[in-house]
């Protein structure tokens, strides 16, 4: 089995974002999360889009 970490930033109502933090903790169907780190960041006015970003160990595929 690898292991492949997953590194995100959100923000939003906080019951909002504690919603989406229990569903990553639960993961998706086929995964196995083993840890789930939290910590406060400053929030960043004016951002309201998703972005996926890529690093070189990126193994994330668009399909194009």
């Amino acid at each position: 089995m690898t292991s492949k970490r997953v590194e995100g930033e959100v923000q939003g109502e906080e019951q909002t974002v504690q919603k989406l933090l229990q569903q990553i903790d639960k993961g998706p169907r086929h995964a196995h999360v083993v840890k789930l780190e939290k910590k406060e960041l400053e929030l960043q006015e004016g951002e309201d889009q998703f972005l996926v970003m890529r690093t070189a160990e990126s193994m994330f595929h668009s399909g194009a």
